[in-house]
């Protein structure tokens, strides 16, 4: 018999040595596990054999219940089955944070009775899982009455802290990986965001050589253009002249308008343009244009204008915004094969504004075509200067490009929605005015007694300017003596000479027409001042001075000696 007890207690021992094996095995693989869906499979694959039960269930906590996720058991228990926490044993086990190990589960208050009495459950092990407040728990079972040893509770325990552990390490791992993730997120969006400012400044210091370079040109250019269109408007004003010398010289004329347009366009996409803003009733001025826009996109096209009653006027320079519509008239003409539709709608602009629009009251003007549309590259070259989708002769590319630069001039946006086979639509967003709306049309000077003859002191130092000036100054009634530049004509002025009107160049050496304006405004209030300008430093003319474009019509320049005279009369009432 001794050597029978002896064998028992060597077999128990080898015994305790296997499960202790197998609970070493289970926990190293538990410090592998990083999720409960690990952890639930390792105590389901090892609890049962590591403890010797009969069976053993693994539950997680979903609330005030208590999920039966797993089990490894001679017989079918509550696999899948969720009771109510504070009627099941595991959920006592996780609320108070305490192994539970029941010698007769019949008996004890705590175990729910009817779900027990029909299984093969008669003791059991309850063990909670989860640092702190547990989250889960396993439960191993017995077929017999009897308080579980210590070895088993101890092995069972073991096994729920690896469990723990590894839920701890995986929650911890998750947070890393989400912050890493996060981190790496704010890393893109930095670079995007820093691109991005690079790109606004790459494109702002692009736009800055360009704006010098067309300036430079536009003086320049507009300075040869000027006697040229004088000389022409002469030729033209002159009676019984031979019908091919007439047409001669509208052919030239019209030449150098085409000429000035493409200066005007330059200026306009590299937001130099001298612009004269007021405010402008949207609808009166798409209105105005419903002719004109109609034979723009041809008779097979269907014109929709749409303007929403009671609109606000708008700060823009009329001339130009008109120039800015009829440009994507021509595209959409351009982008439809014969036929389609051209819709202009003008409402009050809700909802969201554009990125980088500063806050405020603006219109919409929306303008869609039907045509073939363009794709994603086309798309974001479009406002591009000289880029063109039209063959060779076709277009100069500074459609888009001088509608983008006058809408930023003006402070507004510009966005361009298009596709393929989708036609496309420009929205443009213009800056509300509370001033009331000017006219939608300005009448002209037909004759000479809408300007009064008189003396006038012409300033400037390029002679052909001058010269073609004069003729047409002239022409119109006027006396002129000329200066070459302000130092010469203040002598005149000092030396007695008084002229009704002073019309000065605006860039040249020494003093610049708008200082010489500012002083005459001071010394002589009673002279009217008007400044010519090539384009060059236009924008540090004091907004008050009547100011007139180089090159021009004789009718633009009466237009403009009359305002200038206007605003002296007015200052002496």
């Amino acid at each position: 018999m001794a050597q029978d007890r002896l064998r028992e207690v060597q077999d128990g021992r080898s015994l305790q040595a296997a499960r202790w094996a197998d609970a070493a095995n289970a926990i190293e693989r538990l410090a592998q596990a990083r999720s409960i869906d690990d952890v639930v499979e390792l105590l389901r694959a090892s609890a049962r054999r590591v403890v010797g039960a009969d069976g053993i269930a693994v539950v997680l906590r979903e609330g005030d219940q208590c999920h039966y996720v797993a089990e490894d058991a001679r017989e079918p228990l509550w696999a899948g089955q969720r009771f109510a926490a504070e009627f099941c044993v595991s959920g006592w086990a996780m609320a108070h944070r305490q192994t539970v190990a029941i010698r007769n589960v019949l008996l004890d208050p705590r175990v729910p009775q009817d779900a027990y009495r029909a299984t093969f459950v008669r003791s059991m092990l309850m063990v909670p899982i989860g640092a702190g407040d547990p989250v889960a728990a396993v439960g191993a079972y017995w077929s017999d009455t009897g308080q579980p040893s210590g070895t088993e509770i101890a092995l069972l325990e073991s096994l729920a802290r690896a469990a723990s552990t590894a839920l701890e390490n995986g929650r911890l791992l998750s947070s890393l990986e989400r912050l890493n993730g996060e981190l790496e997120q704010r890393v893109v969006d930095r670079t995007a965001e820093l691109e991005r400012t690079q790109e606004k400044l790459r494109q702002t210091q692009k736009m800055e050589v360009i704006g010098q370079l067309t300036g430079n040109v536009a003086h320049d250019f507009n300075n040869l253009l000027a006697p040229i269109m004088a000389a022409l408007d002469r030729v033209l004003a002159a009676d019984a002249l031979s019908p091919s010398i007439v047409r001669s010289a509208a052919l030239g004329m019209q030449a150098a308008e085409n000429a000035k347009t493409l200066v005007q366009r330059l200026l306009a996409f590299a937001r130099r343009q001298p612009l004269i803003s007021t405010a402008v009733d949207l609808g009166a001025l798409v209105e105005n244009m419903r002719s004109l826009l109609a034979s723009t996109i041809g008779p097979c096209v269907t014109l929709d204008l749409s303007v929403a009653p009671d609109l606000s006027a708008v700060r823009a320079d009329r001339h130009q915004l008109e120039m800015a519509i009829l440009n994507l008239a021509v595209n959409a003409r351009d982008a439809m094969t014969g036929s389609g539709d051209f819709a202009i709608a003008a409402e009050a602009a809700r909802g969201p504004l554009p990125d980088g629009l500063a806050p405020g009251h603006y219109v919409l003007l929306t303008v869609r075509d039907s045509g073939c549309g363009m794709d994603a590259a086309t798309l974001r070259l479009a406002t591009e200067p000289f880029f063109t989708t039209k063959d060779a002769g076709s277009g100069t590319g500074l459609g888009l490009s001088m509608v983008d630069g006058l809408i930023s001039q003006l402070g507004g946006a510009i966005r361009i929605d298009s596709a393929p086979g989708q036609g496309t639509s420009v929205r443009l967003w213009l800056p509300v005015v509370k001033a009331a709306a000017a006219p939608a049309t300005l009448a002209s000077p037909d004759s000479d007694a809408e300007t009064a003859q008189g003396t006038l002191l012409l300033v400037d130092d390029d002679a052909l300017v001058r010269m073609g000036t004069n003729d047409i100054l002239t022409d119109i009634g006027y006396r002129v003596t000329e200066a070459e530049d302000a130092q010469q004509a203040l002598a005149l002025i000092e030396d007695g000479f008084h002229p009704d009107v002073v019309v000065t160049d605006h860039v040249m050496p020494g003093m610049t027409g708008a200082e010489f304006a500012l002083r005459l405004r001071s010394d002589h209030p009673d002279m009217a001042v008007m400044i010519i300008s090539g384009y060059q430093g236009i924008d540090l003319i004091a907004p008050d001075i009547v100011r007139l474009s180089k090159p021009f019509r004789q009718v633009h320049l009466k237009t403009s000696l009359a305002a200038a005279r206007a605003q002296v009369e007015s200052a002496r009432l």
